[in-house]
């Protein structure tokens, strides 16, 4: 199994300005800690990532909030090219509705012509969920759906063969080639993430590989996971490894390990529930986003599942505890590649490059032994059976 590494970009701290601010409050211009301090400080987690042997390197698209600060994940991760030898490069995720597909193919494109053949462009797309991102970039939360499914489309014919032709409701294109001409195949390198029913319809019928970043609950994204498995058999395509994402924080002693998971995850779900806006009641009334409008429903009642679900759930603890979940999860979820995050909340980077280091050194090498079976309809059932009270 493939391990890698994420950079996140936070300024967790300047939430409550940025509020403030955003309600017309006096508050300072800018934020206590510079955001480009944080980015600089986070490029050490490419360099170590490299050093230590993992296989990958990620990043993700936000926009206009402290939560992540990397509104252009190719570029950022081209800028990391120049800085590493090894690692393989990929996006958790690009939000299609964003961009226009051919210029996400381009940038695919020209990346993957930089690094050359040794190493590898992952592409992740995703759908997005942010109100604030989609009205500052000034493109309808309510045509999501159907942008996504059109860039999907474009997106996975260019990375195929340099060509498109398509005809939507949003893009038409004939005729078009890419250049510089690509030199190989790219599509088996595209993933998408799957977080509502509606997205993972999508992806299971266009034989696209899931990516699973579980920004709401571990069982939300398990469920998602076997409806896939369940969808793309039906579409009659062979069963298919997941690439999962987890949060992670590694120590000597159960302790040390506890207290810092559980300030720094809590803190990251936080985070997450001000960017989304999950305790509002703007999603129910979203074209095909129904089911985040039934969570925000749910967490205006009590946030505290939410809150402390990433420590409750992912990941953490000495070296073996973390072995041991990290295994249980690989397996659950049929994955060839977990991507953990080792930076986040408020965390200072000198303890997330202990965690990481630690990581690299005792709980890698474990990991990387793995091969679990990708999910099969089969595989859903016997874990179905397996539920307490079946």
């Amino acid at each position: 199994m493939r391990i890698g590494a994420t950079i996140f970009n936070q300024n967790y701290r300047d939430w409550d300005r940025y509020e403030a601010e955003e309600k017309g409050q006096p508050v300072p211009r800018r934020a206590t800690r510079s955001d480009r301090e944080i980015f600089r400080e986070e490029i050490g987690i490419a360099r170590i990532a490299d050093e230590c042997g993992f296989d990958s390197l990620w990043t993700i698209e936000h926009h206009f909030t402290p939560y992540t600060m990397v509104t252009n994940p190719l570029q950022y991760l081209t800028y990391i090219a120049g800085i590493t030898s090894h690692v393989d490069l990929g996006t958790m995720v690009t939000v299609l509705p964003w961009h226009n597909p051919v210029r996400v193919a381009e940038d695919v494109n020209m990346l993957d012509s930089f690094i050359g053949p040794d190493r590898n462009v992952i592409c992740g797309v995703g759908r997005g969920l942010g109100r604030r991102e989609y009205a500052g970039l000034g493109i309808d939360q309510n045509e999501a759906r159907g942008r996504f499914d059109e860039s999907l489309q474009v997106l996975k014919q260019l990375l195929s063969t340099g060509q498109c032709d398509f005809d939507g409701e949003f893009y038409k294109i004939h005729g078009l080639r890419l250049r510089p001409q690509p030199e190989r195949d790219l599509s088996a390198n595209l993933w998408c993430a799957g977080g509502t029913a509606q997205t993972v319809e999508i992806i299971a019928k266009h034989d696209v590989k899931p990516l699973t970043i579980p920004t709401t609950s571990l069982d939300v994204a398990l469920a998602n996971m076997h409806r896939y498995a369940e969808l793309r058999q039906q579409a009659g395509y062979a069963p298919s490894h997941t690439k999962l994402a987890l949060w992670t924080y590694v120590a000597e002693t159960p302790g040390e390990a506890q207290a810092g998971a559980e300030r720094y995850m809590v803190e990251y779900a936080d985070s997450a529930l001000r960017h989304y806006e999950l305790l509002g009641t703007h999603l129910g009334g979203t074209r095909g986003y129904e089911s985040y409008g039934a969570l925000q429903d749910a967490l205006r009642n009590d946030p505290s599942p939410f809150k402390f679900g990433f420590y409750r759930s992912h990941p953490w603890g000495t070296p073996e505890q973390t072995i041991a979940r990290a295994t249980e999860l690989a397996n659950a979820f049929g994955t060839d590649e977990i991507m953990f995050i080792f930076k986040y909340g408020a965390m200072p980077m000198d303890a997330a490059e202990k965690s990481m280091r630690l990581f690299a050194k005792e709980v890698m090498p474990a990991l990387k032994k793995l091969n679990p079976r990708p999910l099969t309809v089969d595989s859903v059932s016997a874990a179905h059976e397996q539920q307490p009270g079946k």
